[in-house]
């Protein structure tokens, strides 16, 4: 990591990091702060997660099996892909869970259950608000795994509030 700073560094690239915080969270925090002063944002990952940023100034591209295939998630990719709106990635990932990530989820309710139960209520908590109503196996399931669900959608949750900035000048590509 260190050689990878120095390299960037020589570049006169800027470079943002926050202790105790994940890449996924000084990003996340980033793609904000520049959507505040009146940019657009373009992140180029390979980590799904961030689909959850999604919005109107904010789009994520995430590669296909070759260079060209690469595609770019504004908010109706992201609901076609997952089939939730970027707002509702969190909660999704609550309840399916990412094994690639350590994310639980709630044992036993997959992607399409838990689509439905979105399209339904639109939130985790909305979902345990009106667990009554949800069918026998899956209200079960979901009583059973609300403690997962809700470590789940804090592990899958991107912080973007950390207030970390970048020299916006510095950045200009025809600095170089």
């Amino acid at each position: 990591i260190d050689r990878i700073r120095d390299l960037v560094d020589t570049f006169n690239i800027p470079r943002a990091e926050l202790d105790g915080y994940e890449a996924d969270d000084v990003l996340g925090s980033l793609a904000h702060w520049a959507v505040k002063k009146g940019l657009a944002v373009k992140i180029i990952t390979g980590d799904r997660d961030l689909l959850q940023l999604v919005n109107d100034r904010i789009t994520v591209s995430l590669p296909g099996r070759s260079l060209s295939d690469a595609k770019d998630y504004f908010r109706e990719d992201v609901k076609e892909s997952l089939g939730v709106w970027p707002e509702q990635v969190v909660d999704y990932k609550a309840i399916t869970g990412d094994r690639s990530d350590n994310i639980p989820g709630v044992y036993g309710v997959g992607e399409k259950t838990a689509v439905e139960l979105l399209e339904k209520y639109s939130t985790l908590d909305a979902i345990y608000q009106h667990l009554e109503e949800i069918p026998g196996r899956f209200q079960s399931k979901l009583a059973q795994g609300k403690e997962d669900a809700y470590l789940s959608k804090k592990l899958a949750t991107i912080i973007s509030d950390l207030g970390v900035e970048i020299d916006l000048d510095q950045a200009r590509p025809d600095r170089f």
